[in-house]
């Protein structure tokens, strides 16, 4: 199966504002409260979800920025109703909660909402400001009582890469359905002051993930360590999908721009990957136009340029100069990259017949997208990925006879 040659994208990320109540350290999108620029305008809302469901995308992602800041959240979460077959998922700090948002949340055809927590107490507060720990952990609970599917993202660096296990356990004590692990990269705000992971940090994780998943079984523990640990199967986060095979993800900035992610990390790009403005253009001809290939970095380069392992001095600062040349418009000269291709992994990772009892008993919350020689199954719940191949397919035909298509 050959996943380097997307049909059309499965993720689409709405950056929708650069506007935030905090100013966190590591911020890839260097957000702030300060923020004055351009937010995606209500006028793109309708065509874009319209859109994200002709191309079968199965995820759109809301975020910023704060999205709650965003002034037209509220309009865009009422007309997210009209949703047949792609997911909706917010992403959230839950600093504030205003009812007039909650209801339209609680209305809305939300498959998730996604908050932000990096520890308890004093090592969330660490890195979001005094008291914030208190807010959000608040703003959890409210979330929960309106949509029974929270998850939440904590930022992984030097400071908190053994305190996050203490919150796994308060986790599952208050319901929240997933914990996902993101490493900071070298983007954004930690271009600055980068307080990445080192390999021996990545391993300690890493193994602390597997032994906590089988005792809090709960709660699934997601690590986005996949540059560093390749995936050992073909079931997977959609964002670790869309790591390793990039051209299945476009991004939306707050000024209109459509971007692919074929060479980037973060939110920080090495080439002009913009393919379109959507103020110019409906979304529905950008992404309807071919995308250009060209040739990825190797794992060690991206590894090295997004976490600074095995990374040389000068390879990390002359990339960071060319990066915020390339932010500027101005011309970069081409670096020969070595094209790579991403193993697909043998094994499935879930019994098969185990995958067709869960389909046939939830058929309303998976998506199916048939590629050319392969298959893409998508859980809504927990935004997992299943790559079938031509023998998985064959097996669950039967079982995903009412699955949207």
């Amino acid at each position: 199966m050959d996943l380097n040659h997307p049909s059309a994208p499965v993720r689409i990320n709405l950056d929708t504002t650069r506007r935030c109540q905090l100013r966190c350290g590591y911020c890839h999108s260097s957000s702030g409260p300060d923020y004055r620029g351009p937010e995606i305008s209500p006028a793109v809302i309708p065509e874009l979800l319209e859109t994200a469901d002709q191309l079968r995308t199965f995820e759109i992602t809301i975020t910023g920025g704060e999205p709650t800041l965003w002034p037209s959240l509220v309009p865009l979460l009422e007309q997210s109703t009209r949703l047949e077959f792609a997911s909706l998922l917010l992403i959230t700090n839950a600093m504030a909660t205003p009812p007039r948002v909650l209801r339209a949340m609680e209305s809305a055809n939300l498959s998730r909402i996604c908050v932000s927590l990096d520890g308890i107490g004093e090592v969330h507060d660490r890195n979001r400001g005094q008291g914030a720990y208190e807010r959000v952990l608040h703003g959890i609970r409210e979330l929960r009582r309106i949509n029974d599917n929270v998850a939440v993202i904590s930022v992984i660096d030097a400071t908190n890469h053994t305190r996050w296990p203490e919150l796994t356990r308060l986790l599952a004590e208050e319901g929240v359905s997933t914990h996902h692990l993101s490493p900071v990269c070298t983007a954004g705000h930690a271009m600055r002051d980068y307080r990445g992971l080192s390999a021996q940090q990545f391993a300690e994780v890493h193994a602390m993930v597997a032994q906590l998943a089988a005792e809090i079984p709960e709660v699934s523990l997601l690590f986005n360590d996949e540059l560093v640990h390749p995936l050992e199967t073909r079931t997977m986060g959609i964002h670790q999908f869309t790591e390793n095979w990039k051209g299945w993800h476009r991004i939306v900035r707050p000024d209109g721009d459509v971007r692919t992610l074929i060479r980037a990390w973060g939110r920080t790009w090495r080439t002009d990957e913009t393919t379109g403005n959507i103020n110019d253009r409906p979304l529905s001809q950008i992404l309807g136009q071919p995308v250009q290939q060209v040739s990825a970095f190797t794992r060690t380069e991206e590894v090295a340029r997004k976490f600074r392992i095995n990374a040389g001095a000068p390879l990390v600062l002359t990339d960071l100069h060319d990066i915020g040349a390339v932010e500027r418009g101005a011309p970069v000269t081409p670096v020969q990259d070595v094209a790579r291709d991403i193993p697909v992994p043998d094994r499935l990772g879930i019994d098969v017949d185990e995958l067709g009892r869960m389909v046939r008993r939830f058929p309303s919350r998976y998506r199916l997208r048939e590629e050319d020689g392969f298959a893409l199954l998508f859980n809504t719940r927990t935004h997992e990925v299943h790559v079938l191949d031509d023998d998985d397919y064959l097996s669950l035909a039967v079982d995903m006879g009412e699955v949207p298509a």
